[in-house]
């Protein structure tokens, strides 16, 4: 078969005098619009073997035609992003969506959006890169999704080649964790309001990520037993599953944490569902930005504490647990990792040198 289906549409492919030809076309799954591609995929082929041009302006931009007929690419970058965007968005997460439209629109289509896909060269990428003031990892994010658009302009035989495998990878240097020393968690502590009081001492405490203390359910916790069972994350106001099969796990609860949970419990703030709830509207929190700015950047400059992200709340546990002996395979698993690799790479300072592996 020459036509097959592919998710979001159908795929053009077949070969003509030792040539082959391929072109992805977005489309319902249904019959009358596979008739449609099988009834195109007929006259491409009549139109190659009688190299008749006729047709070519009503395709202009199929890219069979394109390579058959040696017609310039008139695509712009800009142009080309909007199709791969809409070919592959269905399998991107919303995070994900965020992070390259975020990318595209601050540095991608301001700088080289405007030129043909043939005109773009690595050079200009490098010469953008060495005046900017961003980090690898932005550098490295941008070059990716640049890279995603010449791929798939690629694979749709409008160019030959990706000129983005030609930019090399920026280093990225490792940001160091700054954990909260134990006279700053008890200050922080004593200066914050329940609820808000117990959401940062279960963080502490706990070192789940922002998410899954959004996502946490009453359901999920057992206190008689001291564990949280980590099923759900909050993703851009969204509850989702977490994004790794080892961030789904079961939490050994800290004596802290435990008098976090039954101080909830018992307040006015307890909500059925939800463990932390936003006490002013006493609804479920969908995002996490307004603690950070109303809550946790206010009262550590009140405190003339460091300034640090909530994160840090994580590496202070991770901090906490190895300084005081656990074993990295424990704190791993606590935190979500799959191995210790990531434990040993980040904070491997805090492991002292006697604990046991075993």
């Amino acid at each position: 078969m020459s036509v097959k289906v592919v998710k979001g549409g159908y795929v053009i492919d077949f070969t003509l005098n030792n040539e082959r030809y391929r072109e992805t076309i977005p489309a319902p799954h249904n019959k009358a619009a596979l008739r449609r591609i099988e009834d195109r995929e007929t006259l491409f082929r009549h139109a190659i073997s009688m190299n008749d041009e006729t047709i070519v302006a009503k395709y202009s931009d199929s890219k069979i035609f394109q390579k058959a007929f040696d017609t310039d690419c008139d695509f712009t970058i800009h142009e080309y992003s909007n199709i791969w965007f809409k070919q592959k968005q269905r399998n991107w997460s919303h995070t994900t969506i965020r992070g390259y439209t975020q990318k595209y629109n601050s540095y991608i289509q301001p700088n080289w959006g405007h030129l043909k896909l043939t005109e773009f060269k690595a050079s200009m990428f490098d010469e953008w890169a060495s005046e900017s003031l961003l980090s690898g990892k932005s550098i490295n994010e941008t070059r990716n999704v640049l890279s995603q658009i010449f791929k798939r302009a690629y694979f749709d035989g409008v160019i030959e080649s990706n000129p983005v495998e030609r930019i090399e990878r920026y280093k990225q240097e490792a940001i160091e964790p700054k954990p909260f020393n134990q006279s700053e968690i008890k200050k922080i502590l004593n200066a914050l309001q329940p609820p808000y009081k117990e959401f940062y001492q279960f963080a502490f405490y706990t070192g789940l990520r922002t998410g899954e203390l959004l996502g946490l359910r009453w359901e999920d916790v057992d206190i008689e037993n001291r564990v949280a069972h980590i099923r759900v994350n909050i993703t851009s106001g969204k509850e989702k599953t977490p994004k790794t099969a080892g961030s789904i796990r079961t939490v050994e609860l800290h004596e802290f944490a435990v008098q976090a949970l039954r101080a909830v419990k018992s307040s006015k703030f307890f909500d059925s569902k939800r463990v932390f709830v936003d006490p002013k509207t006493r609804k479920e929190y969908k995002y996490a930005d307004g603690l950070r700015k109303y809550i946790w950047k206010p009262t550590l400059h009140r405190l003339n504490i460091e300034y640090r992200y909530p994160y840090q709340c994580r590496h202070t546990y991770a901090s906490m647990m190895l300084s005081s002996g656990k074993n990295p395979m424990w704190v791993a698993k606590q935190m979500g990792h799959a191995d210790w690799g990531m434990i040993r790479k980040v904070y491997g300072r805090w492991i002292p040198s006697s604990t046991d592996m075993k």
